[in-house]
């Protein structure tokens, strides 16, 4: 081989190089992927494995919301519903059409479906909470049929908040345990509760939280009943659900006495208004 001939395979393999690199790279990809999706079905199929554990269902929740509800209330609630695999979330609005809720907070939220497309049998039945817009609900007949007569076809009949308030209107409290938010938690006697002034209050099939962040630790325990312990561990997990606050006022028995008198007072007009809805 000559010199002229050396060089131009030399050229030729140098021109090539950048497609064999290219090749390489596509190929160590390609590797990469298929490992981590071997790795991602060896964990799922680990997790499936543990007692008690069900993986996908067919859970029917309907999550009703009217104008001013706390946005916190629903948006908890369902961030952790709808990580169970397999569960259909009905969001429906009091309006009974498709047009956006606007929450207290200035966040409009789209319902998913009417009142006629909310399923006979539901899993799950909730309501969220929140100020004058829950006093306004309170009002409004038909909307409280319609909560009466999915409670009736509800496997869990859920709250969270003053959402309570609503499921006292449409009946559903009499001679029941709940909760609700401090500020309106000794309303619930009106209804014929049991007022209890705890985070999460089950009875029987009715699932009571208290106020606004209340609803992680509600929905949590609702997996936990649905798809088992683990599930609902792992859903907290992947949420970070850690709570570490930076002041520890989160409730009127660890405030400093004078916030709390102060926010109570505050809230007066609020609590007025829901006792006379009743």
């Amino acid at each position: 081989m000559d010199r002229r001939q050396f060089t131009k395979l030399a050229l030729l393999g140098a021109g090539l190089a950048p497609f064999t690199n290219v090749a390489q790279a596509l190929e160590s990809e390609a590797s990469k992927k298929s490992r981590a999706e071997a790795k991602s079905h060896k964990a799922h199929e680990a997790f499936m494995a543990l007692d008690g554990v069900k993986m996908t269902g067919s859970e029917q929740i309907a999550m009703l919301i009217y104008p001013g509800f706390t946005t916190v209330d629903l948006i908890g609630p369902q961030y952790l519903f709808a990580s169970m695999m397999g569960a259909k979330i009905y969001l429906i609005s009091r309006n009974n059409d498709l047009s956006p809720v606007m929450s207290d907070t200035g966040v409009a939220i789209v319902p998913t479906h009417t009142q006629s497309e909310c399923p006979e049998a539901l899993d799950i039945l909730f309501l969220p909470g929140g100020s004058s817009g829950t006093v306004e609900a309170m009002k409004d007949a038909a909307f409280i049929e319609f909560i009466k007569q999915k409670a009736a076809s509800s496997k869990y009949v859920t709250s969270v908040c003053t959402g309570s308030m609503l499921l006292g209107k449409a009946g559903l409290l009499q001679g029941k345990k709940a909760t609700s938010h401090w500020i309106a938690l000794d309303l619930l006697a009106h209804f014929g509760a049991i007022p209890m002034k705890e985070r999460v209050v089950w009875d029987g099939n009715l699932i009571t939280g208290g106020g606004v962040t209340a609803g992680i630790d509600f929905a949590l325990q609702i997996i936990a009943a649905l798809r088992g312990k683990a599930y609902a561990e792992m859903v907290q997990l992947q949420a970070e659900y850690d709570p570490a606050p930076p002041y520890n006022s989160g409730s009127p028995d660890k405030a400093d006495a004078n916030i709390t008198h102060m926010l109570k007072g505050m809230f007066e007009v609020l609590h007025t208004n829901i006792e006379m809805a009743i």
